[in-house]
């Protein structure tokens, strides 16, 4: 039913929704995309229409879903705080099912996170294992995006409710960020702190691979009530990739290993002592910090088989549009003679 969908992304005006967006064209009718920040009624040159909504809102929800068939959500809420944001999360997606149920839209692609699945242990995860057993001990990030989950594949249970989840795991490429959280806190633009000791492993994945992933889910068969992780085929360490980083540019980028009993330590007493004297303190966990350091390997093969999704192997490839095309490098460059 591909050629006959009207399709509306919500968030598609953001780094993974821009290159959705892209992948859908050619396949689908129409593509609406619905962003806070956009002009409301803009149409561009390739007719993708632009609609200004948050679905914080039901009743916005409701209108800017007006004449969707498929729908992909892709939105991010704002909350001051843990519960406030949980709360958001989880009302965003209500009001998603709702609208969508309303205009009896076929299906609804929801982009989760891989921040909501547990990494910490060494052992090879996928599917099945689902989110986090415990997000109660998780930042407000993964536990509310978790619990989005959560609302939308009990209504296909129920209800027949047509969801699907994707969870993109270290998503890097043309227009992200190339300084990746993932991996560390960035305290300088050239030093990160990493999440234990930067030597395993990690999950990353090239955004227009996600969104490939993403744009094959709008017409294969059966797959509603399903979730899907999505990692590269690309396994580097963080100190590979900040290695990488260092040598395409020529400047003194560097990581630096943490021990995370300690690191957890420090943040404890210093959110205590926050409290104490009336500042709040960020809710943290050292099931965080763990999950953090991405012991786990991710299989990806359930996209792979049931999508046909087939992820970059290439270093080359990865160094490319993950790192090269954040510096600009043209042709004629003396950094490509180095």
């Amino acid at each position: 039913m591909a050629p006959n969908d009207d399709v509306v992304v919500v968030g598609g005006a953001g780094f993974i929704g821009r290159h959705l967006v892209q992948a859908l064209k050619g396949r689908v009718r129409s593509i609406t995309v619905v962003s806070r920040g956009v002009n409301d009624g803009h149409v561009d040159r390739s007719g993708v229409r632009y609609r200004r909504g948050d679905i914080q809102s039901l009743d916005t929800a409701k209108r800017v879903l007006e004449g969707a068939s498929v729908v992909y959500d892709l939105s991010l809420p704002i909350g001051a705080t843990w519960d406030d944001f949980h709360e958001r999360c989880v009302g965003c997606a209500k009001n998603l099912a709702e609208a969508a149920r309303q205009h009896a839209a076929r299906r609804v692609v929801y982009t989760g996170t891989s921040d909501s699945v547990y990494l910490g242990a060494k052992k090879v995860v996928d599917e099945r294992d689902g989110t986090d057993a415990k997000p109660h001990l998780r930042n407000s990030y993964s536990s509310g995006k978790a619990a989005a989950e959560k609302v939308l594949f009990d209504l296909h249970r129920s209800q027949g409710f047509p969801a699907i989840v994707f969870r993109p795991f270290l998503v890097v490429g043309r227009g992200g960020r190339m300084p990746h959280g993932g991996i560390g806190l960035w305290v300088a633009e050239n030093c990160c702190l990493g999440w234990g000791r930067g030597d395993n492993p990690q999950p990353f994945v090239l955004v227009e691979d996600v969104a490939d992933a993403m744009a094959a889910a709008i017409d294969v068969p059966g797959i509603e009530g399903r979730a899907f992780n999505l990692a590269g085929d690309v396994c580097i360490s963080a100190r590979e990739y900040v290695r990488l980083i260092a040598e395409r540019s020529m400047r003194d980028f560097r990581i630096y290993p943490r021990n995370l009993a300690h690191l957890w330590m420090k943040e404890l007493l210093v959110n205590s002592i926050k409290r104490l004297v009336g500042r709040g303190g960020a809710r943290q966990s050292y099931r965080d910090m763990v999950s953090s350091s991405k012991q786990s390997t991710v299989d990806c093969s359930a996209a792979k088989e049931v999508l046909g999704w087939k992820p970059n192997a290439s270093l080359e490839r990865f160094r490319a549009e993950a790192i090269d095309s954040y510096f600009e490098i043209q042709a004629g460059d003396l950094r490509l003679e180095a």
